[in-house]
């Protein structure tokens, strides 16, 4: 039988089609698409508000496995705009970056045209304090802590609730707050109503902002801040700052970040990043009284974390002030600072040692770090170098053979390098 070779070459290249086809109808078969669901949405029936409200909830991960754990709740108006703003900011400055609790997210849905009738007089402000509150703490394991954030004719409504209910919120976060210093209802604005609240003391956090050139709204934030400048207590802690770059639309997004920046200031680990502004901030005493304060906000420890111990020293040597360096490491040698880093970060500070000559603080600093890495090649071999140094080649050369023994088993690439430190030897 006679074989035609284009025959064959085509039948060969029509198998070829049919096993892609069937490759890729297999790929995309197992392809799956899921809804990407944020929170969840709830109808709650207000009796204040003779009408049916939507709410959406976020909660953060972790929250089903920890127990009898309580969260701070952010409410944030207007969340069919910004809900889901907020529950990324959250994500990312809280639960990654750690600046902050994780905290429940609770969005109040407005729409057209009612919103702006729902931030005049006190129902909606009764609806949230007595209703939705109270469903919150019914169904989520919500703290004591409360933060109020809104944009606009809600900012403005965020600065309302402060003055007439401070107790309900312990921060009030309002972006571009309008209208403030016009006349709101019987003849009285917020910032009149804020006057008048202000004869007596009371407390409370406020962080509003506007961004240039907004007008009305800017006219009415700088005349704010200049009654805030005047006739503020001591217990209000207001901050107020103009957002270059952004425009009236767009204020929300930076002012939430913004304000949770600025009310947990003081919820994360310090680092100072320069030894000038170190001793700008009155020094070590600053550091002690940041924990202190942390501590008893957030029922944190009151012990410096090992992070900001090495960054406080790490500045003295990039400053290469080494009677700072000296201080930092006396201050800290019993802290457990040069365990709670990185290896190569600790042994920095062993080779700063050998820079200025002070070979038996560096040995001190290796000999610290062997406790907890006793199997490290580069360790070793460091140890080994500053032996060289003190021109006692016994003990050198036995780090060096440690260091070349550890390096093969554990395939390190810096081998050869140790290889050649213990040939010097010979």
């Amino acid at each position: 039988m006679l074989i035609n070779p284009k025959t064959t070459k085509m039948n060969k290249l029509n198998f070829f089609i049919l096993l892609v086809i069937l490759f890729t109808t297999k790929v995309f078969t197992q392809t799956e698409v899921h809804d990407n669901i944020i929170g969840k949405k709830h109808i709650i029936n207000s009796k204040i508000l003779k009408e049916d409200r939507v709410i959406q909830v976020y909660i953060p991960d972790g929250y089903d496995t920890s127990k009898d754990k309580k969260y701070p709740v952010l409410y944030i108006l207007d969340g069919q705009r910004l809900f889901l703003h907020g529950v990324s900011v959250i994500q990312s400055f809280n639960s990654q970056f750690q600046l902050g609790p994780d905290m429940i997210v609770v969005g109040i849905n407005n729409k057209y045209p009612n919103r702006f009738n729902h931030f005049l007089g006190t129902d909606f402000l009764d609806f949230i304090e007595k209703e939705l509150m109270t469903y919150i703490s019914n169904n989520y394991r919500a703290s004591d802590e409360r933060l109020l954030f809104g944009w606009e004719y809600a900012g403005a409504f965020v600065i309302e609730s402060m003055i007439n209910r401070p107790y309900l919120f312990d921060a009030h976060i309002a972006a571009s707050p309008y209208p403030i210093h016009e006349d709101r209802f019987e003849g009285q604005s917020r910032i009149g109503m804020l006057k008048k609240k202000m004869e007596e003391p009371f407390s409370s956090f406020l962080y509003f902002t506007v961004s240039a050139n907004e007008g009305m709204v800017e006219d009415g934030t700088n005349e704010l801040e200049a009654v805030l400048k005047k006739k503020a207590p001591e217990t209000l802690n207001w901050n107020y700052r103009i957002i270059d770059g952004e425009e009236h639309r767009s204020t929300a997004h930076a002012s939430l970040y913004q304000g949770l920046r600025n009310y947990y200031h003081d919820y994360p680990i310090i680092q100072i990043k320069t030894l000038d502004k170190f001793k700008q901030l009155r020094g070590i005493a600053y550091v002690y009284n940041y924990y202190k304060s942390r501590a008893k906000r957030f029922g944190f420890s009151e012990k410096l974390s090992p992070w900001t111990m090495f960054t406080l020293t790490r500045n003295a040597l990039r400053a290469d002030s080494f009677e700072d360096f000296e201080f930092f490491m006396c201050e800290f040698k019993d802290s457990g600072m040069i365990n709670g880093v990185r290896l190569d970060r600790a042994m920095s500070f062993a080779s700063y040692y050998i820079k200025h000559n002070n070979y038996q603080k560096a040995i001190e600093v290796y000999e610290n770090l062997t406790k907890k890495n006793s199997n490290s090649a580069s360790l070793k071999n460091a140890i080994g170098d500053i032996y060289y140094l003190l021109k006692d080649n016994i003990t050198a050369k036995l780090y060096y053979k440690q260091a070349i023994i550890l390096a093969k088993e554990q395939k390190d690439n810096k081998l050869e390098d140790y290889l050649i430190d213990f040939k010097k030897m010979k």
